[in-house]
């Protein structure tokens, strides 16, 4: 053998060598960036889902405040929530009535256990609640049935009330996750509290511990945590990273060029991977599935039926890119005669914002149920939420309607103005504005009565609809009085017409729109 011979096959089975050894390092590397860029997709869903558990509990405790214990009030908005229906938050829930001498229950929904109706050892897991409107979880997972505890109190004056409910756990703590989910390749394990540990273990796809490399996500859970621990079923860049290095070292034994250029197609493969991760991830990111289904619980399915008045409404999401938003409207019918409908929007994204929507939506309803009129309400409102204290405020048009006389009359929390569309002409109803829900101010709600002329629509929106970066407001509402008087008869129609010209493909933020059409 020459030399030369021994010597290029000598340097061409150290770059081999060399190349193999890279070819594993990457892929190894490429899987655990995969994992870990999954397991924090999936802690971004896991954490969507806790708000939904914590609004279903304030709504329950807000109500009962309100409307001083009474389970007739407190069961329309908890009872959903309650059961043993697959996808049903809680298998027990319970209201009580805090007092001196202990918790008295006022309420009791689902499986009766003996602590969810055992006021003596609920008193201790209320006096630990920290704050109002505070989370608390109670680690009940030695129990049998093996199940997660929620506890939440009621802010105001007293008597104040509390809640308790409970989670069943999948029977040996097994579950399997869908194949048409996007986390179908990972198995993962999911404990409360703090640390991994199999006595806080909630459910997992296999037995715990997983085996092989894993990643974790830690995400907030009320007073308590969830460790999220996850390892790869299969390969997560597919099929070819695995066998790269024996490729590399076939390949790479004949030619050392072609070694060479194979380790670059590695390299783009590893790009092109990670970069489909991180669009995976800002997709899941950008549809919070968890939260588009918040934002659609919280508006109503079905508007009432209201003899001599047709109604629409339209949500339209902003653009994709953006994050949950405040914007909603209710139709509340007070009697065979009249309702009160409602379009607010609050201030900032995310799921803060739609939580403090959720609270004042749902506090709209409970002051409507006990009779009190539009300005009352408002009134009211203003307790509920703080700028300084909340981060967020609120815009809310509240109106009530006595459908036979066409008499409505509104109240203004800073909204913009409703427009009234009738025989070819349209004009905005100023109400005087008052401030915004949660700012403080001394304006107050001044209510504005029209009579409204027979085959009339009174449009409600909030300012999605005519606001534009760089434009005067006025352009905007000039803008929505001329597409108006131009739009079809009949509220679905109107609404169909003006979301089209108005937003054309998609709207810069989100809207809420409510039509109301009077028969002739």
């Amino acid at each position: 053998m020459h030399l030369v011979s021994a010597v290029v096959g000598v340097v061409g089975a150290i770059v081999v060598a060399s190349l193999v050894w890279l070819t594993g390092v990457v892929n190894s590397h490429t899987q655990a960036r995969l994992l870990t860029t999954q397991t924090d997709a999936a802690g971004l869903v896991i954490g969507e889902i806790v708000p939904t558990i914590a609004t279903s509990l304030y709504t329950g405790v807000a109500v009962a405040q309100q409307s001083r214990g009474d389970a007739a009030a407190i069961a329309p908005y908890v009872a959903p929530d309650v059961g043993a229906v697959h996808g049903r938050l809680f298998m027990s829930l319970s209201v009580w009535r805090l007092s001196a001498n202990g918790p008295v229950e006022v309420l009791h929904l689902g499986a009766r256990t003996r602590m969810g109706g055992d006021g003596a050892a609920l008193g201790p897991i209320f006096a630990k609640v920290p704050a109002p409107q505070t989370l608390r979880v109670v680690d009940l997972v030695d129990r049998s049935p093996p199940r997660i505890g929620y506890a939440a109190e009621s802010s105001g004056s007293a008597p104040r009330y509390a809640v308790f409910a409970t989670s069943k756990l999948p029977a040996n703590r097994r579950t399997a996750v869908p194949a048409s989910s996007a986390f179908h390749d990972l198995d993962f394990a999911l404990y409360l509290g703090k640390r991994p540990a199999r006595s806080n273990l909630l459910e997992a796809t296999t037995p715990a511990p997983l085996a092989g490399p894993t990643a974790s996500v830690r995400v907030p859970f009320g007073t308590s945590a969830l460790d999220l621990v996850t390892a790869a079923r299969q390969p997560l860049g597919g099929g070819v990273l695995p066998a790269l290095p024996w490729i590399v070292g076939g390949v790479g034994a004949l030619l050392v060029l072609g070694a060479v250029t194979i380790a670059e197609w590695l390299m783009r493969r590893r790009r092109t991977a990670e970069h489909f991760a991180r669009e995976n991830l800002r997709l899941y990111a950008e549809q919070r599935s968890i939260s588009q289904t918040l934002q659609a619980a919280l508006l109503p399915k079905v508007l009432p039926a209201v003899r001599g008045i047709t109604f629409a409404a339209r949500y339209v999401p902003g653009d994709s890119s953006a994050d949950i938003g405040g914007d909603w409207y209710d139709v509340i019918r007070c009697d065979d005669r009249s309702f009160i409908f409602a379009i607010g929007d609050v201030s900032g994204r995310g799921v803060a914002a739609a939580n403090t929507m959720a609270s004042l939506h749902y506090a709209i309803r409970a002051y409507a149920a006990q009779g009190d009129d539009a300005e009352t309400i408002l009134n009211k409102l203003t307790a509920l939420l703080d700028v300084a204290r909340d981060g967020h405020f609120a815009t809310v048009l509240l109106g009530h309607v006595d459908v036979p006389d066409r008499s409505l009359t509104m109240v203004n929390a800073g909204h913009l103005p409703p427009l009234l569309v009738a025989n070819g002409e349209s004009q905005f109803l100023y109400a005087v504005p008052g401030a915004p829900i949660g700012v403080s101010g001394t304006v107050p709600f001044v209510p504005l009565t029209v009579e409204v002329p027979p085959g009339a629509s009174v449009l409600a929106y909030t300012d999605g609809l005519v606001e534009r970066r760089g434009e005067f407001l006025d352009a905007g509402l000039d803008r929505l009085q001329a597409t108006a008087i131009a739009g079809p008869e009949g509220p679905e129609r109107l609404l169909d017409y003006v979301v089209t010209v108005l937003t054309g493909d998609s709207a810069p933020d989100d809207i809420a729109l409510l039509a109301m059409h009077w028969g002739e």
